[in-house]
């Protein structure tokens, strides 16, 4: 079925590359030792197209990217052993005698096995379709036989003559209901001529050499009354066969590759019972585009197949780049997929993470009393039991490191205020993964998230809350908001200019401090200074930071959602210690940028005060 496709797609040229997703990664385990079945186990591969293929200058690369001959890449990804199909007289020669002896010829110098696979026709033979070679045309029963002996022991002379024995013959290919139809096909009353023309291609392999294995092959491996029905006939009539050959094709038989296996070794193990012969998958394949499930699918098989003492398997036309859809060579890099893999006892298992992590400790909205240690803690586990590292970071910033578990942190390096934290745990390969963020307040702290529309323009936008202050002193004052874009204001305590406020992108709150001179009900305002007006304001946190009463909340009110186009160049603002904070706009940081952007890095802020640009450094 396979040749169909192949036939009537083989001028269409396909663009299409496999690209995993981006959070996938591929963890690789071996399957089986491929070494220690080298010689008991036929890693093959059918490359009847690649002479074709060469003739229109195809160019195939290793998994380095490196232009190599095919065969030689097809032995480094463990490939021992090829399937060759044989014509009679073929259109432009391929696929016949002087095709097949070069192919065999190039295959043995790589100390490769080889199978004939003789279709007994000058094109495709399968299921649908077994005709006879034009030469044979009007041939009696008696004439086909001595015509298929002759041609049988004609290929393998002319490879004996190279020096070259083939280890396998198989005797017609996919002969689901005989061959040369009609004159033997079973399901039309064929099934004698079909045996007697078996037994002279048969009889034409073990004339020459008996050391030669020829092969019977059906398609549908998952069809195990097919298989009992053709071999109990064959049996019945005298045929000798030394090994099954049979077709695996999870897409043929529109099963699934576990179930495929299932019902492929369900078949296996009945015909190893019932006629004492071994099973030799001689033809398979999957989705090139679908690498890792055909990785799996080919290494599941190959170590199900190995286990119970099987001969081989073959892939049929891996190195296909164009048309048939179930090689193994990924069209757009022209390299070999995750599928080839399986040859080498490879399996590829794509998951959304390597490591598995959570931060349990803060919990989220957790306050810790100003002073007391913060208790950090990971859970973390690699997928593979590999070592970790587990990087603590409070604000972004990092303030601690584990490396073996628990992975448990303690410090008192925290400022009072609002806080997020996250955990970026990674392994020795540099896979890595972050946990979820929490906010803890470090301090007792008095929290308004009851904010209203305060109708100002959108350039004086107001956020304003009435706080009843208890003690005059230092306090933090700690704004929730949303935006998705750097924005600025003015903050002021009562009448007093406290600070400049910035609101970096996509970020959840910002913090400053200033000093309550005196004690009593204060209005606390922020007023936009940026065209693009306030953030999406939702809560205003308040600490005290020397041991003062908490203020009381006496009233809030606020303005959210401003919006309007700001265009000017964007700059990385980073910390003193060199890690990124934010993206914010020149003219709103008051740079002049001169001929080309720059790097501006911040003092955090400092109490009471605007944060100070310290330095400008030119980008590349």
């Amino acid at each position: 079925m396979k040749n169909i496709l192949f036939r009537t797609t083989m001028l269409l040229l396909f663009a299409v590359s496999y690209t995993m997703q981006a959070k996938s990664i591929t963890v690789i385990d071996t399957i089986f030792d491929r070494k220690a079945y080298e010689e008991k186990f036929a890693f093959g591969a059918d490359i009847g197209f690649v002479s074709q293929m060469e003739s229109w200058n195809t160019r195939w690369y290793d998994k380095n990217g490196a232009a190599r001959d095919i065969l030689y890449i097809l032995k480094s990804q463990g490939i021992n052993n090829v399937r060759l199909r044989v014509w009679v007289n073929p259109s432009g020669g391929w696929c016949g005698k002087k095709d097949v002896v070069n192919m065999a010829k190039r295959a043995d110098k790589l100390g490769m096995g080889i199978m004939l696979c003789f279709h007994y026709s000058d094109t495709w033979a399968d299921p649908g379709t077994q005709d006879r070679p034009a030469a044979w045309k009007d041939y009696s029963v008696a004439e086909l036989e001595k015509a298929v002996y002759n041609h049988t022991q004609d290929i393998i002379n002319g490879l004996k003559a190279e020096g070259i024995t083939p280890r396998w013959a198989q005797i017609g290919n996919e002969t689901k209901r005989g061959m040369f139809y009609p004159t033997a096909q079973t399901n039309k009353g064929g099934s004698d001529n079909f045996a007697k023309i078996l037994k002279a291609g048969i009889k034409a392999v073990k004339d020459i050499d008996t050391s030669i294995k020829t092969i019977v092959h059906l398609p549908d491996g998952h069809d195990n009354s097919l298989y009992r029905s053709m071999f109990d006939n064959l049996k019945n009539r005298g045929v000798k066969w030394d090994l099954i050959g049979m077709s695996a094709y999870p897409r043929w038989s529109h099963l699934d590759g576990p179930t495929m296996i299932q019902k492929v070794m369900y078949n296996v193990n009945d015909m190893n019972k019932r006629y004492n012969t071994p099973v030799m998958v001689v033809e398979t394949g999957h989705y090139w585009d679908k690498p890792i499930k055909a990785n799996n699918y080919l290494v599941q098989l190959m170590d199900t197949l190995i286990k119970k003492g099987q001969p081989g398997v073959f892939y049929w036309e891996p190195e296909s780049l164009e048309g048939y859809d179930l090689g193994a060579w990924d069209r757009a890099t022209k390299r070999p997929t995750a599928a080839m893999d399986a040859f080498l006892g490879l399996m590829h298992s794509e998951v959304p993470w390597v490591i598995k992590a959570n931060l349990t400790a803060p919990c989220d909205n957790q306050v810790i009393k100003a002073g007391a240690t913060l208790e950090a803690a990971v859970d973390a586990q690699h997928i593979r039991n590999r070592k970790l590292t587990v990087d603590f970071f409070v604000d972004g910033r990092s303030v601690g490191k584990q490396d073996s578990a628990p992975y448990v942190l303690s410090t008192n390096n925290i400022e009072i205020g609002t806080h997020k934290m996250w955990a970026k745990i990674s392994d020795a390969a540099n896979y890595s993964v972050c946990t979820d963020t929490v906010v803890f307040d470090y301090g007792e702290s008095v929290l308004i998230d009851d904010v209203s529309i305060d109708n100002g323009t959108q350039r004086e936008g107001t956020a304003t809350w009435m706080l009843d202050f208890k003690q005059p002193g230092w306090y933090k004052f700690v704004v929730g908001y949303k935006s998705s874009s750097f924005l600025s204001a003015e903050g002021k305590l009562g009448t007093d200019s406290i600070v400049k406020v910035y609101f970096p992108a996509n970020s959840s709150s910002v913090g400053v401090s200033a000093r309550v001179p005196e004690a009593g009900i204060r209005k606390v305002v922020l007023t936009s200074t940026s065209s693009k007006g306030l953030p999406d304001i939702h809560s205003l946190r308040v600490f005290p930071l020397a041991g003062q009463a908490l203020p009381a909340e006496s009233g809030a009110n606020g303005i959210e959602d401003l919006c309007t186009d700001y265009k000017d160049e964007i700059l990385d603002v980073y910390s003193m210690s060199g890690v990124f904070l934010y993206s914010a706009k020149a003219s709103q940081l008051g740079v002049s940028l001169g001929s080309k952007p720059s790097a501006v890095v911040f003092l955090p802020n400092c109490v009471g005060e605007t944060p100070n640009i310290v330095r400008k450094q030119r980008l590349k």
